[in-house]
């Protein structure tokens, strides 16, 4: 079974320390549009038993009534932890599952295996993060699983793994960033940007949304609420997007109308691809206000 992506829109997702039941609550009332209940590298190990059941309660009470995406980062293949972390999380149906430090389609394998034989009616997600040079470098062939919705750069790991300092730039990531992006599109799926570590620094952090949102980023992954709202503004086209779009449809409309294939906008040529494009910023910018 493959999951159909659900239409939701990921400008920022939240990480959540599965091991916070303070902020575990008050996590899905802040705007972001989606949580990532974490039990990985936030919570001690120590922590991991009960922070599977905490995060468990957390999902079974959100899930009629939230909005976002509900996203479970378990321990990475390579421990003795993550079987115990499906076996607890997953009765709370949540919509995906995000593996840290995968580097092949095989670790995605058996968390599927694993998956189907606690609930062979699961229609759980996978979020793959890519954050070693071996993920970049299978990062297509990841992304291709039939479970994979979505990809997460772990931009913190990588930049370790790759021995660069972190950069406002970013230039010693550029090539695994657009490297992962390709293998994402070319697979048809979503893919989000790492996270900005410096919580004090809003104007760095928005500088960086914007960057990601250059490169075609559908949205960022956040430590902070602080961060939600920058994110979100910065992965989704503006008013004066929207309207723009607006005009280049009724026009490409009027065009088609008249049997005509192109059209002129604001002296800027028009053809199918541009009405598509346009069609697309239009609708994430309605299901924003939504």
């Amino acid at each position: 079974m493959t999951p159909q992506p659900r239409p939701h829109l990921l400008r920022s997702v939240l990480y959540v320390p599965g091991s916070n039941p303070k902020t575990l609550s008050k996590a899905p009332t802040l705007p972001a549009d989606g949580l990532i209940l974490d039990l990985e590298d936030s919570v001690a190990p120590e922590a991991k038993p009960q922070a599977r059941h905490t995060i468990l309660e957390t999902l079974r009470s959100t899930r009629a009534g939230y909005a976002g995406v509900r996203v479970v980062r378990v321990n990475g293949i390579h421990t003795d932890l993550w079987r115990d972390d499906l076996a607890v999380v997953l009765p709370g149906r949540p919509d995906a599952i995000a593996l840290s430090k995968v580097e092949s389609p095989d670790a995605l394998d058996q968390l599927t295996a694993a998956m189907r034989a606690l609930d062979p009616e699961s229609d759980c997600e996978l979020w793959p993060m890519i954050e070693s040079p071996l993920g970049v470098l299978r990062a297509h062939a990841i992304a291709c699983h039939p479970m994979v919705s979505t990809l997460v750069m772990g931009t913190s790991d990588l930049e370790r793994a790759l021995g660069i300092p972190g950069d406002p730039e970013r230039i010693g990531l550029r090539h695994a960033l657009q490297q992962t992006l390709l293998a994402a599109r070319a697979a048809g799926r979503r893919i989000l940007d790492g996270v900005y570590v410096n919580i004090r620094d809003p104007e760095g952090f928005l500088a960086e949304c914007h960057d990601g949102a250059r490169l075609g980023f559908d949205g960022k992954t956040v430590i902070h609420p602080a961060q939600i709202e920058p994110a979100n503004q910065a992965f989704l086209p503006g008013d004066e997007e929207a309207e723009t779009a607006r005009r280049i449809l009724d026009a490409w409309n009027a065009a088609r109308a008249r049997g005509e294939e192109i059209c002129v906008v604001d002296g800027r040529l028009v053809e199918r691809l541009h009405a598509d494009q346009a069609s697309q910023r239009l609708a994430r910018w309605r299901m924003a206000q939504a």
